[in-house]
This record gives C-alpha cells, sequence and structure tokens, in this order.
C-alpha cells in the first residue's frame, strides 16, 4: 500500500508539473488502513488551480480508496474521504462524490469483457446530459486520458438516443494487457494506441447500447 501512494504521489507530480504550478504535496497514513493525499498550492492563476482541481479529482475517481485533499490558501478545493466496500460499490460513491449525486442516481454500470480487455465503469442515462464532455472520465489501466477513439466511441453509443449538441457524463475503466497498448505516443500520455482499436471500440460500443435497452 505504501508503494502505490508513493506511485500515486508520482503521478500527480508530473501532472501538476504539466500546468506549471509548483504544489508541494505530502501523503499520510491515517487509522484502519486508509490513505490520504494533500497536495498545498500556492498563490496561482484560477486557471491552474481549475486544472489541478481537474486533474487530482481524475485520479480520485480512479482510486476511490485513496482520500484526497486539495488545499489552495487555506480554502479546500477537494476533500474526497475514502470509499469503503466492494470495487464497484466505491468507484459509484467516489463518482457520486466528485460528479454530484445526480450522476449516481441517473447511471447505468457497464462491464463488459473480451479477450485482452475489460471495460468496467458507469455511464449516465440519454436523459441525465450536458452541454459539453468535460464530465467525460476515461481511464486506461487506471491512467487518465482523453482520447479521441474512445471519446468517438461513447458519442457512437448514443447516436438516436442523445439530441446533437448533448453529451453523457460517463467513468469508463480499460484494463488492458500493456502488450495490446502504447501508452507513449502522445506527450503527456493523455492519448494511447490500441493494438486492436477496431475491437476496443466495439466492445465498449457494445457495452453501452447493451447498459440503455
Amino acid at each position: 500500500m505504501i508503494q502505490r501512494i508513493q506511485t500515486l504521489y508520482m503521478l500527480i507530480v508530473t501532472a501538476l508539473m504539466a500546468v506549471t504550478l509548483f504544489a508541494p504535496l505530502a501523503w499520510f497514513a491515517g487509522e484502519a488502513g486508509e490513505f490520504g493525499l494533500y497536495a498545498f498550492s500556492l498563490k496561482t492563476a484560477a486557471g491552474e488551480v481549475t486544472q489541478c482541481v481537474d486533474i487530482v479529482n481524475r485520479i480520485a475517481l480512479a482510486n476511490p480508496q485513496i482520500s484526497f485533499y486539495l488545499i489552495d490558501e487555506q480554502k479546500k478545493k477537494i476533500s474526497l474521504n475514502a470509499c469503503q466496500g466492494e470495487l464497484f460499490d466505491a468507484r459509484l460513491k467516489r463518482l457520486s462524490d466528485v460528479m454530484g449525486r445526480e450522476f449516481g442516481e441517473n447511471s447505468l454500470l457497464i462491464n463488459a469483457e473480451r479477450d485482452h480487455l475489460r471495460i468496467s465503469g458507469y455511464v449516465s442515462l440519454p436523459t441525465y446530459n450536458k452541454a459539453n464532455s468535460l464530465s467525460q472520465y476515461l481511464f486506461v489501466n487506471n491512467r487518465p486520458v482523453r482520447d479521441k477513439l474512445l471519446l468517438g466511441a461513447v458519442k457512437g453509443a448514443y447516436q438516436g438516443v442523445l439530441e446533437i449538441g448533448r453529451y453523457p457524463l460517463c467513468a469508463l475503466f480499460f484494463d488492458v494487457d500493456p502488450d495490446y497498448v502504447d501508452v507513449n505516443v502522445h506527450p503527456t500520455k493523455a492519448e494511447v494506441r490500441f493494438f486492436d482499436g477496431a475491437a476496443v471500440r466495439g466492445l465498449l460500443v457494445s457495452a453501452i447500447r447493451n447498459a440503455l435497452t
């Protein structure tokens, strides 16, 4: 567990450096095996703080069993307690904490597997949508990504049930055999290249459509 927290620490440090923000971090071990992560930012532009909130939220979504706190100039921007229980229950609780209680009440479970790929997570009902795609969270082997192939597949899965210009909310986790995905195709690792992108897209579209029916 200690090694996992240290890995998270380095991941967030790297992510924060990407937005050119000097933000000292400290991790701690609490009671009953709970671990938390604190991020203290100094005086920053509002835009940088917003980016940091988004980064920490994304990493927090991928690690519901960890507590996350983000403090900027004595103001608490993020306060997420560790979520207990089975993975899907803990994940839904964390998603509701970050994305809002309404998402938890208007979401559908996704759990599909084929060959070297497993897709799990939650997607919103067509009736619960937004005017942009900012609430679409994607993770490949627990790393946050903004991948065009995956975003396009989500959009395609809702075709015919969601009006043009509206976007579903989602948090989807792709567990892929490392031999079947290249994570080094983008300078900030925001995109990936799958060995068989068509198979990934097909499984994602079918999994979402099956959940919607």
